[in-house]
């Protein structure tokens, strides 16, 4: 492509990268990245199962605007953690709610 000088576009800033902790974590981070996604939300997580800390460096590295963390411990409360990855405000969100809670905070800052 560069010979051809074909400019590739960059992919998209992701709105929230999600963050599972944990093998029950993993399987509500797939559900909601499908639900995000279908309502036009730009979402992405880990497949490769990595600890916390690289999972969040990853979120960095994508300039995601929110990281969305759920571990097994949130997940049998239904809640998750909502981090804002420009000031590292924290907010904790009960699972039903994270779609509307994150299309609202995305509204916020855009």
């Amino acid at each position: 492509l560069d010979a051809q000088g074909v400019q590739v576009p960059a992919p998209p800033v992701p709105d929230v990268y999600l963050v599972a902790l944990g093998g029950q974590a993993e399987v509500a981070v797939s559900g909601l990245l499908h639900r995000l996604r279908e309502q036009g939300i730009i979402a992405e997580k880990d497949y490769q199962g990595r600890k916390f800390k690289t999972q969040m460096k990853a979120a960095d590295r994508l300039q995601a605007r929110f990281a969305a963390i759920i571990g097994d411990d949130e997940l049998a409360q239904g809640v998750m953690t909502l981090k804002s990855m420009a000031d590292g405000e924290q907010t904790t969100v009960r699972l039903d709610d994270a779609v509307a809670v994150i299309q609202s905070k995305i509204k916020e800052i855009t």
